[in-house]
């Protein structure tokens, strides 16, 4: 790797099911003695403290203490600091040669920015990482992070599919009934696959209403905010990106395509039609989430992990995913992604048993083709948001990666707050921007 690559800065980003079966590559003698550390900012995981709520937590804990003496192995998940020291902590620990756990949960964009200064080595080992199916005893790999963090033909990264937050839409079925319509529309349509934004304009029209006639609407289609999320929703819904790879895995500008332009338009007019409710002066950087609870907006996107939030709202309400644009025959699931890398200086006989470990330890302990329903209806209001939405949501085919992400000091915000605050029409929005993130693009590409 070039030498530049080496002194790259740090970019700073702000902001289970697990039964024992095959030791897929993982031989009794490979991992007996070894002391495997996960670090992680969020809580850890010790089998000689964990405190299992449900039955699934008892599967797991039975799975993970059963694999750890079958094979003579410790393991834990460790948190090693809150998320806006993670990096930087990481990073100093690596560099030192003391690395601070044995692998690493990351953020892709950090992932990619320990990557450019070589400070994690490839991911090889006898561990089958083709796409699993439910039932068949495999983790379930994430196709989608393979292929992103395959550079020159050598992997760099992998994770399982539950680390990951998509883009969905909350609905509010009060005020779809309040409003004459079914509140079931959006997933009947969805399962219909009517959920076009064609079909969804004369919806969010209906649900912006009136109510006393006073002049003053009373309830909205939707939030203005957070604006990042619904631009990203919005254009991966038709297809576009803001940044792919091209054939020779180099990163592209992709906001001057048809598709894109299309998005930005679409996004515009949800505005333009006065379907969205404006910030009201001097609210919290959550105040959509706040206007949905509250019952002021119909629908909401954002990541999924706010379903924790909603589990006390008065209002029963669904999830669906965003209708998708002309230019798409299925739904797209635009996530952000949790990735495992393995510290630099980590020798290749060690991370072949590190990558066995990790196997292992996220091996279903629930094989059932429907396990992982089980795991999800206590963050939900109905069933079909499980059985349609999250099905799709699981499904390797409709991923795409936010590849955006792997370009430090590329902010899509530039066009989406710009969207909003500044308007412009789409070329005018993205010609802001086109020429900076160029450069950022080609200084990445110069490190491939």
């Amino acid at each position: 790797m070039s030498e530049k690559k080496r002194t790259v800065g740090f970019i700073f980003v702000p902001l289970l099911l697990f039964m024992a079966l095959p030791a897929w590559g993982a031989g009794r003698g490979e991992l007996r003695g070894q002391e495997i550390t996960i670090g992680q900012w969020w809580p850890g995981f010790d089998v000689n403290t964990f405190q299992p709520q449900s039955e699934l937590d008892h599967k797991v804990l039975a799975h993970r203490r059963r694999i750890q003496q079958e094979h003579g192995f410790t393991m834990r998940e460790v948190n090693i600091g809150t998320w806006t020291e993670y990096l930087q902590s990481t990073a100093i620990s690596i560099m030192a040669g003391s690395p601070s756990a044995s692998i690493f949960w990351m953020e892709s964009a950090w992932a990619m920015n320990l990557y450019r200064q070589d400070l994690i080595v490839p991911i090889i080992g006898n561990v089958d990482f083709s796409p699993s199916r439910p039932g068949d005893g495999r983790p379930d790999w994430s196709q989608a992070v393979m292929n992103a963090f395959n550079f020159g033909g050598t992997r760099y990264a992998m994770s399982v599919n539950f680390h990951y937050q998509p883009l969905v839409m909350f609905f509010n079925k009060r005020l779809f009934r309040e409003a004459g319509l079914d509140p079931a529309l959006p997933y009947d349509m969805q399962r219909d696959r009517s959920w076009t934004w064609a079909n969804f304009l004369p919806i969010a029209r209906q649900l912006t209403r009136d109510i006393d006639g006073d002049g003053i609407t009373d309830t909205w289609a939707m939030p203005r905010d957070l604006a990042t999320d619904i631009l990203d929703a919005v254009i991966a819904s038709n297809g576009a990106t803001y940044v792919a790879r091209d054939a020779n895995g180099k990163f592209v500008n992709a906001t001057t395509r048809p598709e894109f332009v299309e998005a930005l338009e679409f996004a515009l007019s949800l505005w333009h039609e006065r379907l969205m409710l404006m910030q009201p002066e001097g609210a919290n950087w959550d105040w959509n989430f706040a206007a949905f609870i509250d019952g002021r907006v119909a629908m909401l996107v954002a990541p999924m992990w706010v379903r924790d939030s909603l589990i006390q709202m008065n209002d029963d309400w669904g999830m669906v995913m965003f209708p998708r644009g002309p230019r798409m025959d299925d739904y797209v699931v635009f996530t952000t992604e949790h990735v495992l890398v393995v510290p630099a200086g980590t020798p290749p006989e060690q991370v072949q048993r590190i990558t066995s470990a990790v196997n292992l330890w996220f091996t279903p302990a629930d094989t059932s083709p429907y396990a992982w329903q089980d795991a999800l209806w206590h963050a939900f209001r109905d069933s079909r948001a499980v059985t349609e939405t999250m099905a799709i949501v699981r499904d390797p085919r409709r991923a795409m990666v936010q590849y955006h992400r792997f370009i430090p000091g590329l902010e899509r915000g530039h066009i989406a707050w710009n969207m909003w605050y500044n308007e412009g029409d789409p070329s005018q929005l993205i010609e802001g921007v086109y020429l900076m993130w160029n450069a950022l693009i080609a200084d990445v590409n110069a490190d491939l």
